[in-house]
């Protein structure tokens, strides 16, 4: 329930008979007798009221605690009073006294046991006394009839006195209704309470799921309709639970022992918090959420609740936007050298720099790019891509829309666990990304008795091509990138996944059917100062070691294949198909149409340069001075992109060849433009004293390197 209370149901006839006549005694003597209504004790509880001037006694029975602890408010007023006697009127009309006496002995509040609320006497008697509630002594259950004037005020761990005071009040109460004799109350009053409770039992974080789930009912069905629904299932795997646990407290820990050392304001050292949710990439359902180290400590669920930068676990949605529009291959090139971009207009800049600081200082494959986690290709690539494209990307992939600045590319917006979780189903499940859900929906039950059928949601994000080419491209992240990690701590098969760096760590992966999402960082945002490598990927680590060796079929040896997708062996260095000349070549992916139309240079005679030379002279003659290392375009000042024939105030900019943009502004941000059946726009290379315009009908341009124009191939 919403309140956290946790109880073990009894039947009437398993209550043994010293527990409900102490429960008569203290409570409703006249129980059996009355209909739902004790005039005496109103009577009674009226006159104390007018002495003291104030509602101190309110007569209730037990038909009427029953009905205010279901269906009102604890309000001492006189109309919460007249309702509670009418609806117990009801109740007694409708069920037995037996039946009655049960739902009480079923829903009494009794206590706490850590974070849970104990109800009912058969949850009492295994948590104060491990025992079951028929093997209950006459003592304990004076005791624990005790408990019900106020649980807390008269438990044994906080004052034994008081506890054992109101033990004997029962005692003599019994003797006075002629329950038990006054030898027996005087026996009892000798025997020592002692806790012989069993310690809490580890639920391993699953309270933080129940949390989520409850929220996610209410939400779905309504609150009323969710408690009243009857059985839910939820989704949860327990083994999977535990696993997420255990991987959380170990590694945890570890990372307790590196930062021991005070805090820079004095006291104690900052302790690590830790977050993991994983999914089924194919139905949505969350199998497992650890929020943070201990529910008791900390009722914050960070899966759900705590919103960080996820760092470069975010690049992989400018890379999809990229290979989506097909003006990018895994194979095209892009500058990892010192780059300043400028945005809004042209009013603001933005310099970023890589992790460690330096720069390769030549061209990278895409491939390369997104394995090494280089900041400058990511911001790059979103500037020429488009980035109100890469945010549309985000949002349908269920992430909230992050602002359209360069740093977005670098995971500059805030996220959750779970949402950057669900975003990363679409990767695993063919381009369609999935909503959460923490309940089995066939399974879930309206209050009019019908089932609830209905699925996970979810939205087309991309082609499966284009999901497929990231998850190959993820994949060298985890054999050869900065996630390498995982394969020396021995984790095997397809695996897929991107680290993320801010002041926290990320890291989310996937295998060919589960996908799970591990932030590490401090509850006060302090910076952690350690790769994800070295903090939140052990913890994923750890954890689908475990869940595979618990789950094989979540696992694979390879991710399904879609069709579409060709292979062609190309020259890393160059992005063009590769010749025997080159010095290293590699097989690559891609969706098919998109491959290099052009052979690496490698290796070509001087006579090739010669005839290549002539035959471009042969096209132009006239532009002798022509530029080839700069394009002007008309460009949408709102977007940054190649304007379209519906922005008002494009304007012509010029670009050094290759860091132009390439995707073309969408109208009003939001009307889809079919870039690869839309006209192309007009490239004019510059040409000094004019321009000359160039055939409309050219091939787009792909790793282009005018300073060494390849063969039978014009320059657009």
């Amino acid at each position: 329930d919403g309140d956290r209370r946790k109880k073990i149901p009894v039947e009437f006839g398993a209550l043994p008979d010293h527990l409900r006549n102490a429960v008569i005694a203290v409570e409703d003597r006249r129980f059996f007798d009355h209909a739902g209504i004790d005039w005496r004790g109103i009577g009674r509880a009226m006159l104390r009221d007018i002495n003291e001037g104030e509602i101190v006694q309110g007569g209730s029975t037990i038909t009427q605690q029953i009905i205010k602890n279901s269906f009102l408010t604890s309000d001492r007023t006189f109309d919460r009073k007249l309702k509670e006697a009418a609806m117990a009127l009801i109740l007694e009309s409708r069920l037995s006294k037996e039946e009655i006496f049960t739902l009480y002995c079923n829903e009494v509040y009794l206590g706490q046991s850590g974070t849970f609320a104990i109800h009912g006497f058969g949850e009492a008697a295994q948590v104060y006394f491990d025992k079951n509630v028929g093997d209950l002594t006459l003592s304990e259950a004076a005791f624990l009839a005790g408990l019900i004037h106020a649980p807390n005020r008269y438990s044994m761990q906080r004052d034994m006195t008081r506890a054992v005071e109101r033990r004997n009040l029962v005692l003599d109460a019994m003797v006075e209704t002629g329950a038990i004799t006054t030898e027996s109350a005087e026996s009892a009053k000798r025997e020592q309470l002692v806790i012989k409770g069993r310690k809490a039992q580890n639920d391993y974080g699953a309270s933080y799921f129940i949390d989520y789930a409850q929220r996610y009912i209410d939400q779905k069905y309504g609150a009323q309709e969710g408690r009243l629904a009857g059985r839910i299932y939820t989704s949860m795997d327990p083994r999977l639970q535990r696993a997420a646990y255990e991987a959380v407290t170990v590694q945890s820990v570890k990372l307790d022992k590196l930062f021991a050392r005070p805090s820079r304001k004095g006291g104690e050292a900052p302790k690590v918090q830790a977050a993991l949710v994983a999914l089924d990439a194919h139905t949505g359902e969350v199998v497992a959420m650890v929020g943070g180290r201990d529910y008791a400590e900390s009722q914050l669920n960070r899966a759900t609740d705590a919103r960080r930068q996820p760092g470069s676990t975010f690049k992989p949605f400018v890379y999809a936007s990229a290979l989506g529009g097909r003006s990018f291959t895994a194979a095209s090139l892009l500058s990892d050298r010192p780059q300043t971009f400028s945005y809004d207009g042209g009013r603001a800049e933005y310099k970023p720099t890589n992790y460690h600081g330096g720069f390769s200082n030549k061209d990278v494959t895409l491939r390369d790019a997104l394995a090494r986690s280089l900041n400058i290709p990511a911001v790059e690539l979103a500037m020429r891509v488009g980035l109100t494209n890469v945010a549309d990307l985000a949002e349908e992939c269920g992430l909230k829309r992050p602002a359209s600045y360069p740093s977005m590319a670098l995971g500059a917006s805030e996220v959750t666990p779970l949402e950057i979780a669900a975003a990363y189903t679409a990767f695993a499940n063919e381009g369609m990304a999935l909503r959460p859900m923490p309940v089995k929906p066939a399974q879930a039950t309206r209050q009019n008795g019908s089932a609830d059928r209905r699925a996970a949601t979810g939205a087309r994000a991309f082609s499966p091509q284009v999901a497929y080419l990231m998850t190959n491209m993820m994949q060298t992240v985890v054999d050869a990138g900065t996630a390498s990690k995982v394969r020396a701590m021995g984790l095997r098969g397809a695996i897929a996944g991107k680290t993320g760096t801010s002041n926290d760590g990320w890291f989310v992966g996937y295998t060919p059917r589960l996908v799970c999402a591990v932030w590490v960082g401090f509850d006060d945002n302090q910076d952690l100062k350690l790769k994800s490598s070295d903090s939140a990927l052990l913890v994923w680590a750890d954890f689908m070691k475990q869940a595979l060796e618990y789950c094989p079929a979540y696992g694979g040896d390879e991710f399904a294949r879609p069709s579409g997708i060709v292979t062609a062996d190309i020259d890393p260095a160059t992005g063009y198909l590769a010749t025997p000349q080159c010095a290293s070549t590699r097989s690559e992916l891609f969706i098919a149409g998109t491959e290099p139309y052009g052979s690496c240079s490698c290796g070509m005679m001087e006579d090739d340069f010669t005839a290549e030379t002539a035959y471009l002279d042969s096209l132009a003659p006239e532009a002798e001075n022509t530029d080839y290392s700069k394009i002007s375009l008309d460009i949408c000042p709102e977007s940054g992109l190649i304007a379209n024939s519906n922005c008002p105030h494009s304007r012509r900019k010029t670009f050094d060849l290759g860091k132009e943009p390439l995707d073309t502004c969408r109208k009003d941000h939001s009307v889809d433009i079919d870039t690869a059946s839309a006209e192309p726009p007009l490239l004019t290379p510059l040409v000094e004293g004019g321009s000359r315009p160039v055939s409309e009908n050219r091939e787009p341009l792909k790793n282009r390197r005018p300073e060494q124009p390849k063969k039978k191939q014009p320059p657009y």
